[in-house]
């Protein structure tokens, strides 16, 4: 990877990556010979789950489905009771359709925009359908971007803002503090 500005290469903090309760979180660790005590600021983003969304009043997963050639992660149909874990039950007021990958989709060293990437590359790039599907739906990809510590940072590069402009489609970005052995509410490591 180069710096964009310079054509240097990006020097990139060394990380010890692991899996733990199904989540991927990227451990940093001081370089050699640093200080007792020392924290590693900076580097990628720990976790993240990038998804395309689409959603309208009448929108027909099925139908979408097949002209995205691709099953959805979830979806719903507007009117269709949907149950919750919990028991509890909604109505959706729309439908919706929505393809997610998460950090655990994605190779060791992959970032967000990998994950983006890896998202497009599931679907089919012709600018017809896509003009289609963004004339008929709210459509957009949102990423969920979770973060162990502070400091942590990613780029969009030409090329993916190139992919995402083709299909004209919007990206935007949820940032959530996620300190290590918080797995949320009654959930403990």
């Amino acid at each position: 990877m180069s710096d964009h500005f310079s054509g240097n290469p990006t020097y990139h903090s060394p990380a010890v990556y692991w899996f733990r309760f199904m989540k991927k979180t990227i451990a940093r660790k001081p370089p050699a010979g640093a200080p007792e005590g020392a924290v590693w600021f900076g580097g990628p983003v720990d976790r993240f789950t990038i998804t395309l969304r689409i959603c309208g009043g009448e929108l027909d997963p099925d139908h979408v489905s097949a002209l995205l050639r691709c099953a959805p992660t979830e979806a719903e149909r507007k009117g269709v009771p949907i149950s919750s874990p919990s028991g509890s039950t909604r109505i959706p007021k729309r439908g919706r359709w929505s393809l997610t990958v998460g950090s655990n989709d994605c190779g060791e060293n992959d970032d967000v925009e990998d994950a983006v990437k890896l998202l497009l590359a599931r679907l089919p790039s012709d600018p017809e359908l896509w003009t289609s599907l963004t004339r008929t739906y709210a459509v957009d990809v949102f990423c969920g971007l979770f973060l162990a510590s502070t400091n942590r940072g990613f780029s969009i590069s030409p090329e993916v803002s190139r992919l995402l402009s083709d299909r004209q489609v919007a990206i935007g970005f949820d940032v959530y503090f996620d300190p290590p052995g918080d797995f949320g509410p009654g959930v403990s490591s």
